[in-house]
């Protein structure tokens, strides 16, 4: 059980961390859609974002699970179950939707290191 817990958090990390990248790559992505119309402008900027805070919210809150799970609490691995789901979902529909952005398939490989550990570690509670 350690040893899937250590992967939960390492995994749990790379989310936050992977998150943090998108938010900062905002500043990147900004002059090459200067072009949209003002209003296109301002959904784009506000769904890169939101993206990013919604790729570091699962992290955050599968990393204080972790805790959770050293007491065999049920609901903690719920919480971390529905992260990961979450986490598989976002990267599938990124890979669907954007076919030549790596960071689509680093966010499903993260989903999928953060479910795999999540399903075997329910039987040791």
């Amino acid at each position: 059980m350690k040893k899937l817990m250590s992967w939960i958090n390492a995994t749990s990390i790379a989310l936050i961390v992977l998150g943090v990248i998108h938010l900062i790559a905002t500043i990147m992505v900004v002059p090459m859609f200067q072009n949209l119309v003002k209003e296109q402008f301002s959904v784009f900027i506000f769904m890169y974002l939101a993206t990013g805070l919604g790729t570091i919210l699962p992290g955050l809150i599968s990393k204080l699970q972790v805790r959770e799970l050293k007491e065999k609490n049920k609901r903690a691995w719920m919480t971390l179950l529905i992260c990961s789901i979450y986490t598989v979902i976002f990267g599938t529909g990124g890979i669907i939707f954007m076919t030549d952005n790596p960071f689509a398939y680093l966010g499903f490989i993260i989903g999928i290191s953060l479910l795999i550990p999540t399903l075997l570690i329910k039987k040791q509670l």
